[in-house]
């Protein structure tokens, strides 16, 4: 059976063009700590919006330290096993949460 999501793009399908990015702290965040994690975050806010940032920490639970939402939000977290990250869409200077460079 499909589902809603497919059925909407029945019609409109295009392939996707990927850049492939490598993640860095920027120069606020400073340089990783050793045996430090990189771990995607994406909070589902009450009213409907969705954030995402990447985090570093020591450990899972330390990222309940490290950001803060409102009530009722919703987050999920990824540990991620490399730095690279693949976009469809080039990436805006504001918009970016960490240093970002294209991979080569």
């Amino acid at each position: 059976m499909r589902g809603g999501a497919e059925e909407s793009m029945e019609g409109e399908a295009a392939p996707v063009t990927f850049t492939c990015y490598r993640i860095t702290p920027g120069e606020e965040e400073g340089t990783p700590e050793e045996g430090m994690s990189t771990y995607s975050v994406v909070v589902l806010l009450p009213d409907g919006d969705v954030k995402h940032q990447v985090v570093w920490a020591l450990a899972p639970e330390d990222i309940g330290d490290a950001i803060r939402v409102p009530p009722g939000s919703r987050v999920i977290m990824t540990e991620m096993k490399s730095p690279m990250v693949w976009d469809s869409q080039a990436m805006e200077e504001e918009e970016v949460a960490v240093e970002a460079t294209p991979a080569s």
